[in-house]
């Protein structure tokens, strides 16, 4: 029997997701980036600014799970597979069964688990990994009729749990039935914490908490630990410490990203579906990549900036030289 496949291999089509460039590989150089510069001191509040941003960025790397480029890409495999199709409307368990497998295990592929019903609900195949995340659900049909039903996924709990880490960097862990089924970067208690905080090796991790939809049904729970704010980052303001961290995104997905230089517009759209920010990457006046329309017409490099009618956070950095990658951050 085939293994499922890897976890490596699925971080690395998500990594590619939406047209991205993105690999397993670090980009050269860089110069110090530009945060805004507003008034006021964040003090207090300065973690849990970091931790709403890392949320929401833990909530769109769920989103592109179930609803991503790929995700179509491969529901479009399932419904056109004329194999499949024919051992469904057939009744045909073995003939389901080796459809199912060809497809889990195809190499170019990337779907962790597949489950095939029948019209009544009797399940005819269903091959993947245990824990798997994101479900997505469609009919079958053939001769213009519907034959069938199935679940699938593009990823398993381990593969979630190295996107997090890869594009935020906290350590997270997932839980199954209050569970601990997959980690990383940390030493998570087998039942997921239920306070605001978690000290793990002396550290005050402020706990940030996802539930998500189980294969084939039912709740997980992801938990993201924010490591504490330095104390030279809590004297500045909180909306710099906001763009600041989607900011800190954007340049880990640069430092991800294998030849950046000439994939500018993937880079952007990739870093715009992580973060909901506009993205727009300028070398002097002329604009190499956008995710929002030709943008202002000057960008200060950081502070705020009105654009389209209304105002926005700005962070910038430089991954190369002479060229400059802007991020729009709503302020709340």
């Amino acid at each position: 029997m085939p293994r499922r496949p890897s976890t490596a291999r699925r971080l690395r089509a998500a990594l590619a997701l939406i047209g991205g460039p993105l690999a397993l590989a670090a980009c050269a150089g860089g110069t110090p980036s530009s945060a805004v510069r507003t008034t006021g001191v964040c003090g207090i509040a300065s973690t849990a600014t970091i931790a709403a941003v890392d949320a929401t960025v833990a909530a769109e790397i769920y989103r592109n799970e179930l609803a991503g480029r790929e995700v179509s890409f491969d529901l479009a495999q399932i419904t056109g597979a004329h194999d499949l199709l024919s051992a469904v409307a057939t009744h045909n368990r073995a003939a389901t069964l080796q459809a199912v497998q060809r497809i889990v295990y195809h190499p170019a592929w990337h779907i962790v688990r597949l489950r095939v019903l029948e019209r009544s609900g009797r399940v005819l195949a269903d091959v993947g990994g245990p824990y798997v995340i994101a479900p997505v659900s469609g009919v079958l049909r053939s001769g213009g009729r519907t034959v069938g039903g199935f679940t699938m996924s593009v990823q398993d709990d381990a593969g979630e749990t190295k996107l997090e880490t890869r594009f935020l960097g906290d350590p997270v862990g997932v839980y199954v039935s209050g569970k601990l089924v997959a980690e990383r970067y940390g030493s998570l208690p087998n039942r997921p914490p239920r306070g605001a905080t978690l000290t793990v090796g002396g550290v005050a991790y402020r706990v940030v908490s996802e539930t998500d939809s189980a294969f084939p049904r039912g709740t997980l729970e992801e938990v993201i630990l924010v490591a504490p704010a330095p104390a030279a980052v809590a004297t500045r303001p909180c909306a710099a410490i906001r763009a600041g961290e989607f900011g800190r995104v954007a340049e880990r997905f640069a430092k991800l990203a294998l030849a950046l230089s000439q994939h500018y517009a993937g880079y952007a759209t990739t870093v715009s579906a992580y973060t909901g920010a506009l993205v727009f990457v300028r070398s002097g006046a002329r604009q190499l990549a956008s995710t929002g329309g030709e943008g202002p017409a000057s960008f200060p490099a950081g502070g705020t900036v009105n654009y389209g009618g209304r105002r926005w956070l700005v962070f910038s950095f430089e991954p190369a030289a002479s060229t400059r990658v802007y991020l729009l951050v709503p302020p709340a």
